[in-house]
C-alpha cells in the first residue's frame, strides 16, 4: 500500500495539489494530472486500475499511461515523499 511519508503534508485545490516536505522544507506543486495520481494514492492506497480510468475516456493507450503513472510514483518513492508499506524498509548501517 502506498501512503505519504509521515513528514509530508498536502492539500488539494482547484488547480492541483500542494505537497510540503516538512523535513526538507520544500514544496512540490502537482498539476491536475499529477493530482489525480496523488488522490488515488491518498484515498485508495494505490494506483491499481488508475491507468484504465484515465486512458479509456481520453482514448489513450492504458499501457502507456500506466508506464507514466508508475514512473511518477517511483520518483516520489525515491524522493521519500511516498512510502510503500508492502516493501520491506531498507536497513541503514550504523555509522561510527
Amino acid at each position: 500500500m502506498l501512503t505519504p511519508a509521515p513528514h509530508i503534508a498536502h492539500a488539494g485545490g482547484p488547480h492541483g495539489t500542494a505537497v510540503l516536505d516538512i523535513r526538507r522544507a520544500t514544496w512540490l506543486m502537482f498539476d491536475a494530472d499529477a493530482s489525480v495520481i496523488w488522490h488515488a494514492i491518498t484515498v485508495r492506497g494505490g494506483i491499481e486500475g488508475l491507468a484504465d480510468e484515465i486512458a479509456v475516456p481520453a482514448g489513450q493507450n492504458p499501457q502507456a499511461v500506466d508506464c507514466h503513472i508508475r514512473s511518477f510514483v517511483d520518483e516520489l518513492l525515491a524522493a521519500g515523499v511516498l512510502i510503500d508499506t508492502d516493501r520491506p524498509r531498507s536497513r541503514r548501517r550504523w555509522r561510527r
